[in-house]
């Protein structure tokens, strides 16, 4: 599937200072285009509403959901960033694009499905930037995956009803 050009930003990881801005034209974009097809096997752009671990307030942040196995997976290459500390503490989420709301819960995963979510998401990422931030890289067996697992976080997405009340 072509991956849009402001995925990959030039080739290079925006400075820190713009990654906020590049996010939210990113994010305004994919909620007023069609959604990309999540199609078995690769990943589509949503965004991803949380709700902020210490202001309480709606955060969004432009995600790939990879679709692997049938299920829902949301993969970052570390646990310090703020969607991954807010999913943590708050696991009820919205993916959202092209007017389409879906209410998820988001359970973070460290075993062996989660290294195989790791695996097939490095397989199908073309963003150079966004391969790079990963401890591991495309083709890394599982097991070595599992190895480093605990340095990134991947989250298996459920129905928001399917849990109604219940925390990870």
């Amino acid at each position: 599937m072509p991956r849009s050009s402001s995925e990959n930003v030039g080739g290079t990881v925006p400075g820190t200072g713009s990654v906020r801005a590049v996010n939210d034209r990113m994010a305004e974009r994919l909620l007023h285009e069609p959604p990309q097809p999540l199609v078995e096997g690769n990943y589509a752009l949503r965004v991803l509403e949380t709700r902020g671990r210490v202001s309480g307030r709606s955060r969004r942040t432009p995600v790939g959901v990879l679709l692997s196995g049938g299920q829902e997976w949301l993969v970052s290459p570390v646990r310090d960033r703020d969607w991954v500390r807010n999913l943590c503490a708050e696991p009820r989420c919205v993916l959202s694009a092209g007017g389409e709301r879906q209410h998820r819960f988001a359970i973070l995963d460290e075993g062996d499905r989660a290294a195989i979510a790791v695996t097939r998401y490095l397989s199908v990422v073309q963003a150079p930037w966004a391969l790079q931030a990963f401890p591991v890289g495309p083709g890394t067996l599982r097991e070595e995956v599992l190895e480093q697992l605990a340095t990134m976080a991947v989250f298996r997405l459920g129905a928001g009803d399917e849990h109604s009340g219940d925390r990870a």
